[in-house]
């Protein structure tokens, strides 16, 4: 009588191809997710950077300007100011100028932006509502915006950058 050999099965079975497809899933739900933060990390540091920017920029203006930064310590406004750089103007209404232009370039370039030159002893405080300025201690540049919130964040977070003048 002959032999019988037994079939080998060729290929995977359902179960196994399931399996397969969860991991693989996985995988790719996690791969998805680091690519996620990744991009919100980099829009949080593009906005950070920006915010530096524009504080150092402004603060290059105050020091190449001799005794100037008495006239940059002005409350928010929002009237414009009419001194143009080709006209002759006084350090007062040039520092004005070139504070309201600063504020409305920080306005266009961040989410919320606004920005305050105070004298402030405890600089790290504040936000775009009351920037917190004790009017004693050292000039400080204050640039307040809105984070753009995470996955994981319900609401829009402020964000601040502070830079002391010498």
């Amino acid at each position: 009588m002959p032999i019988r050999v037994p079939r080998i099965q060729n290929g995977f079975s359902l179960i196994e191809l399931t399996v397969a497809t969860a991991i693989y899933s996985m995988g790719l739900g996690s791969l998805s997710l680091l690519l996620l933060l990744a991009v919100q990390g980099t829009s949080e540091a593009r906005l950070e950077t920006m915010a530096a920017a524009q504080a150092g920029s402004l603060a290059e203006m105050i020091l190449m300007t001799s005794d100037a930064a008495g006239h940059y310590a002005l409350a928010p406004g929002s009237e414009t100011v009419s001194c143009d750089p080709g006209l002759s103007c006084s350090a007062a209404e040039m520092a004005a100028w070139q504070l309201d232009s600063w504020r409305r370039q920080l306005a266009t370039e961040l989410p919320g932006g606004q920005g305050v030159v105070c004298r402030d002893a405890t600089p790290n405080d504040g936000d775009a509502l009351d920037a917190a300025c004790s009017g004693e201690g050292g000039t400080v540049i204050k640039v307040f915006w809105r984070q753009p919130s995470g996955a994981s964040e319900p609401a829009v977070s402020p964000a601040r950058h502070i830079l002391r003048l010498p």
